[in-house]
């Protein structure tokens, strides 16, 4: 395995930060996008785990998160993310072999981002897993807070907010939750104009399903409490084509950061090689 960090030019000419995890030949290439006030380091553990199975790995910083450039858990419009997305999907094409199938992982956030791109953009993959995408939130937003935030985006779009995230909701792992608290990359940040852009992305997610044509993989946590999952499993069940549904039972937010997580590393892996020979596909 052979681990390496790079740049790639985002939109305003903001420097990106990307981690690669790369072995030779390999059977296919998976590029990540992490949820709202992380970063792609914090899918190491997966990326080695994938490289023993001869997948690639590439994780993007999205932009004011991680080593990326950018104020701290804001954008003044959803579809620049979409378009950093397409950026470093072209990125990741040119660091691999062109007959490598190429498949694209979101979770939470990056889930949700996942699902605009596909749907906006011909991005050849081979297929998609959204893990725990945020397609609702899972405790309804107080009206009051809705209503100051609606001010704030008036007038002061980026100006910033606390998420109120607990770590103790990420993960049943206390080694994953402490790790997530000492992470100085972490940050819990999110600008008026990033929660709206987010909330209508969301809306649109669902208008515009139809166009998602490539093979989907959800990964779903039992007892999330951040994401809406009964929202995300109604969302996949209304989707034509290959779509296949997994919920870990009693797992929090982070899927794949849970104590039985290596089952599901499995499960992601045996989806990917599975569909690894198929053609790849436009969404």
């Amino acid at each position: 395995m052979t681990t390496a960090h790079g740049y790639h030019t985002g939109v305003g000419r903001l420097r990106l930060h990307y981690r690669t995890w790369e072995v030779a030949d390999p059977a296919a290439a998976l590029l990540m996008v992490h949820g709202l006030g992380e970063h792609g380091g914090r899918y190491a553990e997966l990326a080695g785990w994938l490289t023993g199975h001869h997948i690639s790995s590439f994780a993007v910083d999205v932009r004011g998160h991680g080593h990326s450039e950018g104020r701290r858990g804001h954008v003044r419009r959803f579809d620049v993310l979409l378009q950093d997305l397409d950026r470093f999907r072209r990125e990741v094409r040119g660091l691999v072999d062109a007959g490598v199938p190429l498949f694209l992982l979101g979770h939470s956030m990056g889930g949700l981002i996942l699902l605009r791109y596909l749907e906006e953009y011909e991005a050849r993959c081979q297929g998609a897993v959204l893990s725990s995408p945020w397609l609702g939130t899972a405790m309804p937003t107080p009206r009051w807070k809705i209503t100051v935030g609606g001010l704030l985006d008036r007038v002061l779009p980026a100006f910033p907010l606390k998420t109120g995230l607990r770590p103790d909701d990420l993960s049943h792992d206390p080694a994953v939750v402490q790790a997530y608290r000492e992470d100085p990359l972490v940050h819990d940040r999110i600008t008026p104009r990033l929660y709206f852009e987010m909330s209508t992305a969301m809306g649109q997610a669902t208008q515009r399903s139809d166009r998602l044509k490539v093979p989907l993989l959800f990964l779903l946590a039992g007892e999330d409490r951040l994401v809406d999952t009964a929202k995300s499993r109604s969302f996949a069940s209304s989707l034509e084509g290959d779509v296949q549904v997994e919920v870990v039972e009693g797992a929090y937010h982070e899927v794949l950061g849970e104590t039985d997580r290596t089952v599901t590393f499995g499960l992601l892996k045996d989806w990917i090689l599975d569909r690894a020979d198929a053609p790849a596909e436009s969404a």
